[in-house]
């Protein structure tokens, strides 16, 4: 074997070698299809807690379904681009979209109700300093 070929060939090994290595060791991006059920709860906690930690409120089950809500979102066409920025979506236009009356608002409506002093409108999650 001649030496141009020995390389090549110890090229190509080593760029399958990092091509495998990187998609066994790699770190590939999620979606939402990948989460269970547990951990869109466990998600939905975390972002409670989070707004809870800079003086907001929002109920778990309020977060779950705006997660949810997001998701179905997700499963859209993209908006169109229009002179004055992206069309609106129309929820009714979703093939999927969850029932509005589902308990989980229900739960969240009583969860906001259970603390009439603030509701989502009083709460502060983020301000830009500038």
């Amino acid at each position: 074997m001649n030496d141009s070929f020995a390389w090549w060939l110890v090229i190509a090994g080593v760029a399958i070698g990092v091509g495998l290595a990187w998609l066994i060791l790699g770190r590939l991006p999620r979606t939402d299809d990948d989460l269970s059920t547990t951990e869109r709860e466990a998600e939905a906690a975390w972002i409670s807690s989070s707004i809870a930690l800079y003086g907001g409120d929002a109920p778990e089950p309020l977060v779950e379904e705006i997660l949810e809500l997001h998701r179905h979102y997700l499963e859209t066409p993209p908006a169109r681009a229009t002179a004055e920025g992206y069309e609106r979506l129309d929820p009714a236009d979703i093939d999927d979209a969850p029932d509005l009356g589902s308990a989980r608002e229900i739960e969240a409506i009583d969860a906001v109700e259970a603390h009439p002093a603030r509701s989502p409108r009083d709460a502060t999650v983020y301000q830009d300093p500038l």
